[in-house]
Parts: structure tokens; C-alpha cells; sequence
């Protein structure tokens, strides 16, 4: 490989690895904003806070169960 193809790889590298950066900074950011307005929603909300918790338990739980039965079956 010659010293041009290597700089060009590497420089395309480069960029790619500052703007994989920003992109987490970013997804990171709008987690944290996601996360205040869950927070504030069960301190407004928590019996219902706590029934969304209960089915998404639930749903969760019996997909484990579908998943763990059907590998019984085989």
C-alpha cells in the first residue's frame, strides 16, 4: 500500500471517527432529555408510572417464557 492510500485511509478514518463522536454526544444528550421527562412524568403520574412499568414487566416476561419454551420444544 503506498504512503498516499495510507493517509487517504487513514484521514477517511479520521472523519469518520469525529462524526461516530458526535453522533454518540448527540444520542447521549437527547437519552438525558428523554430521561428528566420520564422523571417528571412519574413524579406527576406514578400509578400509572407504575402500571406502564407492571406491562412492560409482564410483556417482557412472557417473551423470556416463549423464548425459553420454544427452545424446550426442539
Amino acid at each position: 500500500m503506498s504512503k498516499s492510500t495510507k493517509k487517504q485511509i487513514d484521514e477517511k478514518a479520521e472523519i469518520f471517527r469525529k462524526e461516530a463522536q458526535r453522533n454518540l454526544e448527540k444520542a447521549k444528550e437527547e437519552l438525558r432529555e428523554v430521561e428528566e421527562k420520564v422523571k417528571s412524568y412519574m413524579k406527576k403520574n406514578p400509578a400509572k408510572a407504575a402500571g406502564i412499568a407492571a406491562g412492560i414487566g409482564a410483556v417482557i416476561g412472557a417473551g423470556i417464557v416463549a423464548v425459553i419454551g420454544s427452545k424446550r420444544k426442539k
